[in-house]
């Protein structure tokens, strides 16, 4: 089943392959970091049940880039709309949406969803190990 942390590894080693000069990092490495690099955060998370078991997930990230010199953002910014449209998570292609960005103190701040279906899951109750069943005909 898809988790949070999978489509996160998922998002940053999309952007390792579209941006191999680049550094990608994550919420579990905040000091020490060489720039020029983007920084992956989930920014917020929800889940919606649909029918039975099937579910819809709503995975709101925000991709900082900082830039190594005065750089132009907005042609960081137009690459990851491009190359962020479809990642791949867990063998399936899901598409971005709801992609924004704004500039602030020298930091590009990216946004984008992934929203997408999952099923979980569910272990079977035991069957009945052997029953009985009288019946009489009146007549």
């Amino acid at each position: 089943m898809v988790t949070v942390s999978s489509v996160r590894e998922d998002v940053k080693n999309a952007l390792n392959q579209h941006f191999p000069d680049i550094n990608v990092y994550g919420e579990e490495q905040d000091q020490g970091l060489e720039k020029p690099y983007f920084y992956v955060k989930l920014f917020s998370s929800a889940q919606k049940q649909l029918l039975g078991q099937r579910y819809q997930r709503k995975h709101t990230f925000e991709i900082q880039y900082f830039p190594a010199a005065q750089e132009s953002l907005d042609e960081i910014a137009e690459g990851l709309y491009e190359k962020m449209e479809l990642i791949s998570v867990e063998d399936s292609l899901v598409r971005g949406s709801g992609m924004r960005h704004e500039l602030a103190e020298g930091v590009l701040h990216w946004f984008v969803d992934y929203n997408f279906q999952v099923l979980r899951s569910v272990d079977p109750d035991p069957l009945m190990q052997t029953m009985q069943q009288e019946g009489f005909l009146d007549g």
